[in-house]
């Protein structure tokens, strides 16, 4: 099902930028602050530009303290190779065994971004329906890079399998939702029924790594087609727009890597085995070509069938959009997720 959601004109537009919400005129040592500057997606790296960005905890605040539910639980570690392998589990107030389960996978150009942070909140909606919700924090490149990430995703899903009698966890029905680079993150994830990137070194390798519904907003699953999707849309050709590539995979430039990128790719990963998906993209977001959805969607597709696949391109709204995160939106996530878990015809 592809739905083109008209935008609404009262309301307007505007893009949810946590890194606006930076100081940018502060300064960081004797080097200016230029987060500015990965938002506009030019930055090449911090020697070139003589400024120093901060790290990830900075550019994007937690969620307030005021926020949190009734019951939760912080800092679970799934695994022990770095200090950002741990995850935050939310539970309803009236917690049951044998509950569904949502994991976000957070964006930020597999750079920037953390667990629980502000863009978090609007899914403690789900809490209301019945869902625990787990906040998944991963390594962030320099640090680590491609396939850590995705791994380390594939790592909390068998942790959680391993554990979910002490967690309350519906095993059977345990998705996954991500936005930009979370998208590619939890796309992979889902595609991967080979379990090409499940690592022995978490543990729990004997537990399915396997999802049972996916939900990806702007994400970018097949890069090999961005450059032509850009040029198709007027998009501009910017060389700051793969800096984050080549920091996620280690490479000085692109072309050295095109065998690891083109394994990146969701869309090349999927299979019979694919579990649902609900995709949403904005048809003005010029960070990530709203056509990378219109492509994977019509690639599942033709592989799982339409009723399996539901796609959403928004009209008017940008990369990482308000209206994404109100609550009207926010619904239709847990409309699908019900659906799929047999919970409303």
């Amino acid at each position: 099902m592809w739905n083109h959601i008209p935008i609404d004109k009262e309301k307007g537009g505007a893009r949810r930028d946590p890194l606006f919400w930076k100081n940018m005129s502060g300064k960081a040592g004797k080097m200016k602050d230029c987060s500015y500057y990965i938002d506009r997606a030019v930055r090449r790296t911090e020697a070139e530009l003589g400024c120093s960005v901060g790290g990830p905890a900075e550019i994007i605040p937690s969620m307030a303290k005021e926020d949190y539910p009734i019951n939760y639980i912080l800092d679970v570690s799934y695994g022990n190779k770095t200090e950002a392998e741990k995850a935050d589990i939310y539970l309803p107030e009236e917690i049951k065994d044998k509950m569904p389960c949502l994991i976000e996978v957070h964006g930020g150009g597999w750079y920037f971004g953390r667990k629980s942070s502000v863009e978090f909140k609007p899914f403690l909606y789900g809490l209301k329906r019945g869902y625990i919700l787990i906040s998944a924090g991963y390594t962030l490149s320099p640090e680590a890079t491609y396939p850590a990430a995705v791994e380390e995703i594939k790592g909390l899903i068998r942790f959680l399998r391993a554990h979910a009698d002490e967690y309350h966890i519906d095993g059977k029905r345990i998705a996954l939702w991500g936005g930009s680079a979370g998208a590619q993150l939890a796309g992979l994830a889902a595609m991967d029924a080979e379990r090409r990137f499940d690592s022995p070194d978490f543990g729990n390798i004997e537990q399915d790594s396997g999802v049972n519904a996916c939900v990806l907003w702007y994400g970018c699953y097949n890069y090999d087609m961005d450059a032509g999707q850009r040029r198709k849309l007027h998009m501009p050709l910017r060389e700051g727009d793969y800096w984050t590539y080549r920091n996620y995979l280690g490479c000085d430039e692109l072309n050295s890597c095109r065998e690891v990128l083109h394994e990146m790719n969701p869309e090349n990963h999927i299979s019979l085995g694919a579990p649902p998906v609900f995709l949403q993209h904005g048809d003005k977001d010029t960070y990530v070509p709203y056509l990378q959805s219109v492509d994977f969607y019509e690639k599942l597709v033709k592989v799982v069938g339409s009723e399996k696949v539901t796609l959403e391109i928004l009209s008017g709204y940008e990369h990482a959009d308000d209206r994404m995160f109100e609550e009207a939106n926010v619904r239709k996530v847990f409309d699908f997720l019900d659906r799929i878990n047999g919970r409303i015809e």
